[in-house]
């Protein structure tokens, strides 16, 4: 009884949250006053030396292969991933997914910005995924059946899974 209250709770909020800044578009809750395909066309990729050290450290990873907790390059999970970028500009995040959200400022979609972390739902519950905006619609994750990859934000996969975008830079 006290879980189904907490879930009609958590939708409420996620509903309510839709009014000006959306932070959620997955579990069968659409919000419409917001749209995360704004950050399509923000930012143009790395304009600071950081940016730019960080975009080197994001190329020397394309290619790996994914491995569910692994943490090198012969292979690679998603935090992990977004982890090991940071820390090449000596940023430290936690290691999962979650716990970035939860440690990252809140950043509205139509406000993205190179390094962004983009937080996604690919289990059904919850945060579960993370990537790292590099500009222009596109961002670069350690997908588990492609390794890190670059990805268009438009792909309707990550389009109706993304729940928020965080800021550490």
């Amino acid at each position: 009884m006290i879980r189904i209250a907490t879930v009609s709770l958590v939708a409420l909020l996620f509903i309510a949250a839709c009014g000006t800044a959306p932070t959620y578009r997955g579990g069968g809750v659409e919000c419409t006053s917001g749209d995360w395909s704004a950050g399509a066309s923000a930012g143009h990729g790395p304009s600071s030396s950081t940016d730019n050290r960080m975009m080197t450290e994001i190329e020397s990873w394309l290619g790996t292969p994914y491995l569910y907790g692994g943490e090198s390059r012969s292979g690679v999970d998603c935090s992990a991933f977004t982890q090991a970028v940071y820390s090449s500009v000596d940023i430290t995040i936690p290691r999962t997914a979650s716990q970035q959200a939860a440690a990252a400022t809140d950043v509205n979609p139509a406000s993205l910005a190179f390094g962004d972390l983009l937080f996604f739902n690919t289990s059904g519950s919850g945060i579960s995924h993370v990537g790292i905006y590099i500009g222009n619609g596109f961002f670069v994750h350690a997908s588990s059946s492609r390794g890190v990859i670059r990805e268009s934000m438009s792909k309707e996969y990550y389009a109706t899974r993304i729940l928020s975008a965080g800021r550490f830079l």
